[in-house]
């Protein structure tokens, strides 16, 4: 048995019973449970070929929600940075963005001026990091969590 509710920060369930619980550490569960009652939480995992990663998945989760001590995290700080502009290149190319405009707004103004922007360095960074984006919205978030994210 697992109670949730010292643990939570927002519960909403809808009409059909799917619950949604953001606990006070950012985790969100999604589900049919009623987490405020210090009933059993059970969890499902299918026996497929991500067998392995769902399972340390939900060892980490287990782990959060009892306050046990934590597994290192799958990305390291580099690879969650470097997601991270990646994924916000995307979204500013999606707004319209060039990536000279992007390249301004993470590295300033200022360092974008240091180079002749056709050949930049910054603007060829800018295209990797368009193509890691791109790459991790097609490929899903099982590529990152196996660690291969490159």
């Amino acid at each position: 048995s697992l109670p949730l509710t010292d643990h939570i920060v927002a519960h909403h369930t809808d009409a059909n019973g799917l619950s949604w619980v953001r606990l006070h550490d950012g985790t969100n569960l999604v589900g049919t449970m009623d987490p405020t009652q210090a009933e059993p939480v059970g969890l499902v995992l299918p026996l497929d070929e991500d067998w392995a990663l769902r399972l340390a998945v939900a060892d980490r989760l287990y782990r959060r929600l009892t306050g046990g001590e934590d597994a290192a995290p799958p990305l390291s700080p580099q690879r969650r940075a470097r997601l991270k502009r990646a994924l916000r290149t995307i979204d500013a190319q999606g707004d319209g963005a060039s990536y000279r405009t992007i390249a301004t707004h993470v590295f300033g103004a200022r360092r974008v001026a240091q180079e002749a922007w056709k050949t930049s360095s910054l603007k060829a960074q800018m295209a990797r990091l368009a193509a890691y984006g791109r790459k991790m919205i097609a490929q899903g978030y099982r590529t990152l969590l196996k660690g291969r994210s490159r």
